[in-house]
């Protein structure tokens, strides 16, 4: 068995339940051909980058599933069919990048912001910006500076 990814892009003109419907139409093509859905991705209505047939925004609709290649051809020849599919695309996974995308990570914890008082800051103004940016204050010291050590 191979691990797939399949994408596409429902119609935004049916209703919730038809689209759900739909979903679970093609999720029943993939079991009657002997594929195995690992996970079903429902992203919702989102606004395409440009125009599809005629539409501005679509459902999006992910499947990840172990099948043969028969299995991905048939569900790509049910989506030929339906005319509420507007597009589909399906990439064949590796066996370890798709195992990746399964294990969820660990969340990370957010650094902690060291926050300065503004009683505890030597430099003001013009000093502080000249430090981070090196500014024309500090251009015209190291200018001089140099100036003073040639002579």
């Amino acid at each position: 068995m191979r691990y797939y990814e399949t994408a596409f892009l429902i119609s935004p003109d049916l209703s919730e339940e038809e689209t759900e419907q739909l979903i679970s139409q093609m999720e029943d093509v993939l079991k009657k051909n002997k594929g195995k859905i690992n996970n079903i991705d429902r992203w919702g209505k989102r606004k395409l980058a440009y125009r599809i047939k005629k539409y501005d925004s679509a459902f999006y609709v992910f499947f990840y599933y172990e099948g043969t290649p028969e299995t991905y051809a048939e569900l790509e020849r049910q989506f030929k069919q339906k005319e509420s599919i507007i597009r589909y695309l399906t990439l064949r996974k590796e066996e370890k990048s798709f195992l990746k995308e399964k294990v969820k990570q660990k969340p990370r914890k957010a650094k902690k912001e060291e926050k300065t008082k503004p009683d505890d800051m030597e430099n003001t103004g013009e000093e502080a910006s000249s430090e981070e940016g090196g500014g024309p204050e500090k251009k015209k010291e190291e200018a001089q500076k140099t100036e003073e050590g040639e002579k």
